[in-house]
């Protein structure tokens, strides 16, 4: 079966859901309008939400991303092999944003009651023993708990971190860190030319993180140039190569850094001058990678994941202006943090 043929549905299906992305001058549009007057053009109970500001952020957010379940839904349905576990492997951080969840309750000492009600419902697509981790005395023994699911490369390495350093900002780095590098063995699983045509969107995003994460540890957490590139996402499909992140940990400041960067990266983030600059740019960068990638990569599991990309950012995006306009924020501000907010990626 050639490309064409075996992408067919997926790219009818893809090109029908990207046209119901929200345009930059609908962003703008929302931001303008008066509380209570939101509305989106895409879904009544969606834009209700929006509307009634005793609604937790929180609880908009699991809407939307039902919502993102349903499309997923949808777009894994023609495939099989490599191609349907590179895209499902996206989704399942979303478990990892429950584990997550779960570890800080355990670290706060909520009950599980209390933990239960901050995780996202995935129905029938959860594979994590919710039950039994809420159930667990502490964090070892959760993790312990993962040792038979599919979370058990992640579970090992992160438990050996927290046991070592009993910090909450090590181990969710470790999850987030053996998460990403999963997408390595996904990715040269593919056929060489899904390879080819997802690996430029892809390496973008692992050169994003990889950046944004180098300045936090090293300037923010202070860590060493040895447990920062610990932290780090060497990649074969990637911009900042292992020997270039070898080099860039060792820096001093964000000048130095950005001056060793590949060219592309460098006209990206040449003119920043502080961490929050890097992010916007970034995330614009980003942002236009997988519109690229969504217009002209046709018939390709590059154009799904695009799709599932903006389409998390567009939500992160929308929920950032709900919070700045109930604060009263001005709208430029809204915009900056609107952009800044859509790196976490719900990692």
């Amino acid at each position: 079966m050639n490309t064409v043929t075996e992408y067919a549905y997926l790219n009818a299906r893809v090109s029908a859901m990207a046209e119901k992305l929200l345009p930059e001058e609908k962003l703008i549009e929302l931001l303008n309008q008066p509380l209570g007057q939101q509305h989106i053009d895409r879904d009544t109970e969606l834009d209700d939400l929006l509307n009634d500001e005793k609604v937790d952020p929180s609880l908009i957010e699991k809407a939307w991303f039902m919502y993102l379940v349903a499309d997923f839904r949808v777009l894994v349905r023609s495939l099989s092999g490599a191609a349907r576990e590179f895209i499902t492997y996206w989704f399942r951080k979303c478990e990892i944003t429950n584990l997550k969840t779960i570890v800080r309750g355990k670290v706060s000492g909520l009950s599980p009651e209390a933990i239960s009600k901050q995780l996202i419902d995935l129905g029938e697509l959860a594979t994590l023993p919710i039950e039994q981790l809420l159930r667990t005395e502490d964090v070892s023994e959760l993790l312990r708990h993962l040792d038979s699911t599919h979370f058990s490369t992640i579970a090992r390495q992160s438990r050996r971190v927290f046991e070592q350093e009993h910090q909450l900002h090590a181990l969710d780095a470790a999850i987030d860190r053996h998460y990403l590098l999963g997408f390595e063995q996904r990715i040269q699983a593919l056929d060489s030319t899904q390879r080819k045509h997802v690996t430029p969107l892809m390496g973008m995003l692992m050169d994003r993180f990889n950046l944004l994460w180098l300045l936090r540890y090293r300037f923010s957490y202070q860590l060493s140039p040895a447990e920062t590139y610990y932290l780090l996402i060497p990649a074969s499909y990637t911009s900042i190569n292992r020997t270039l992140l070898q080099k860039l940990v060792e820096l001093n400041n964000l000048e130095e850094i950005i001056a060793l960067l590949p060219e592309h990266l460098h006209t990206v983030i040449g003119d920043v001058e502080d961490t929050y600059s890097v992010e916007h740019k970034l995330n614009t960068e980003l942002m236009q990678v997988a519109q690229y990638t969504l217009r002209w990569r046709s018939f390709t599991i590059a154009k799904a994941m695009a799709f599932v990309l903006l389409r998390e950012l567009e939500m992160r995006r929308v929920l950032a202006i709900i919070k700045g306009k109930r604060l009263g924020l001005k709208s430029g501000v809204i915009l900056g943090a609107a952009d800044a907010y859509s790196t976490t990626l719900m990692i």
